[in-house]
């Protein structure tokens, strides 16, 4: 496409707007070779340039635990929280101060996170070289533990939608099979921190497969914390998530999730209407878990919610 083309197309005057704005700043040319009157080592160019490598399972993709911990030695932040522990909790000094804080440290750590991953970047290259000299071979990929590993159903999940296809038309009707039962197997589970659907059941649950947690246990004190004594009151956990909770093993790692608070009581309400109310259908009967009660509809769900547990919907 030529340039006056490509300005009408785009409605632009002349070719600066283009260049300041659309195009991309990743020269992909061996300008090296160009002035030295070689021959481009365009190959080298293009997979140095190409998304492959910046999708490299071996570039950082966050930060560790460690240099998290480092971010609250910034001199800056330092200062921001000794400021806080002065100020009276909940005054509007305190408000904008935290949020200055919150926001620093965000700041502070997205800039750690582009610093590390530009020096991957600079020194990737020379060390695969230096690793392969010496007969070591690649490093390994960076394991990041923050991410939880799959659990069974997800995996066969992965495994079965990622399948090679297959050289023969059985092969592709076997294929196409184990992808639809590995799906069908996966409906019914709950992976990860993900927030599970109310039942829908004309009848009660049953909480034979609950386990009633004893006093001190930190799903007892949630469960506790999700009932009102007055009508103003507003607590900060969900009461269904915690209900979802009570029908899982002890040591199962989503009861943490389960069990969690929001940050404010409109974070709760917006949780409550997004996780909740909007996957509920017209028909649908929920169950508050927590209370063992079979409610008629969405709207007494939302009744029940409001006076027995204070969420406001």
């Amino acid at each position: 496409m030529s340039e006056a083309l490509r300005n009408l197309s785009l409605d632009h005057a002349n070719s600066v707007p283009f260049q300041k704005h659309y195009l991309g700043r990743i020269v992909r040319a061996d300008p090296w070779a160009i002035v030295r009157r070689e021959k481009p080592q365009q190959a080298l160019i293009d997979q140095a340039c190409s998304i492959g490598h910046s999708m490299s399972k071996r570039r950082p993709i966050g930060l560790t635990a460690e240099q998290t911990a480092s971010v609250a030695s910034d001199p800056h932040v330092r200062r921001f929280t000794i400021q806080l522990r002065k100020l009276r909790p909940g005054s509007e000094r305190h408000k904008n101060t935290q949020r200055d804080l919150r926001s620093l440290k965000q700041k502070l750590k997205r800039e750690l996170k582009q610093k590390i991953r530009d020096d991957w970047t600079d020194e990737q290259a020379v060390d695969d070289i230096e690793r392969q000299l010496q007969g070591i071979g690649f490093a390994e990929a960076m394991v990041d533990d923050a991410i939880r590993p799959q659990r069974p159903a997800q995996t066969l999940l992965v495994k079965a939608l990622t399948a090679l296809v297959g050289n023969t038309l059985e092969g592709q009707y076997q294929r196409r099979d184990n992808a639809i039962e590995a799906i069908v197997a996966f409906c019914g589970v709950e992976e990860g921190p993900t927030v599970r659907r109310c039942i829908s059941s004309t009848t009660t649950v049953s909480r034979e497969s609950a386990h009633e947690p004893s006093e001190g246990d930190p799903l007892f004190l949630a469960t506790m914390s999700v009932f009102v004594d007055n009508p103003k009151q507003r607590p900060r956990r969900c009461f269904l998530c915690i209900g979802a909770a009570l029908s899982m093993p002890r040591d199962d790692p989503r009861v943490e999730d389960k069990i969690g608070e929001s940050y404010t009581p409109g974070d709760l309400s917006k949780h409550f209407r997004r996780r909740h109310l909007s996957k509920l259908r017209d028909n649908d009967r929920p169950v508050c878990q927590v209370c063992d009660m079979a409610l008629s509809h969405k709207m007494h769900l939302q009744k029940h919610a409001l006076a027995v547990h204070g969420t406001v919907s």
